[in-house]
């Protein structure tokens, strides 16, 4: 099992239950490393809960499969959705807008009962804070984040 940090490895990012190849090529290995090592290991440290992940890196055919957003940062392995494991999203949200951890989105999803968060370590990030109302649990709408 190919550990990317001390507590994500290379097969939780990369699970699917879709039964779709999901191997992610070198560079996005790479941004995954990066994920966790700048956004993912500092949120679960400041949390102090683990982070379930629902959905990390996607190969073209899986994000098809599961209707994914065509120019989906899964694809490019910066992105994972989660869930704080024994906390509410809303607490989780609030804490890491409030530490300020480098993202380029963080997405609270209250009806999907999840994060998405992103970060791009070869270009600039937003710092986006974003709430969808999504009835289905994930895609928009989206509206800027309000305490």
């Amino acid at each position: 099992m190919s550990s990317l940090s001390p507590h994500f490895t290379l097969a939780e990012l990369t699970r699917t239950s879709t039964g779709l190849p999901n191997d992610p090529a070198p560079s996005q290995v790479a941004a995954l490393t990066s994920l966790c090592a700048h956004v993912l290991e500092p949120i679960r440290a400041l949390l102090g809960v683990p982070l379930r992940v629902t959905s990390g890196f996607r190969s073209a055919h899986v994000n098809a499969a599961i209707k994914g957003a065509k120019g989906s940062q899964h694809l490019l392995g910066e992105a994972v959705d989660f869930v704080p494991v024994g906390m509410s999203v809303g607490e989780a949200m609030a804490k890491i807008a409030a530490a300020r951890i480098p993202v380029d989105q963080l997405i609270v999803y209250p009806l999907g009962g999840f994060l998405h968060v992103s970060y791009r370590a070869t270009r600039a990030n937003r710092g986006e804070l974003l709430t969808s109302a999504a009835s289905g649990g994930s895609g928009g709408p989206y509206s800027k984040w309000k305490p």
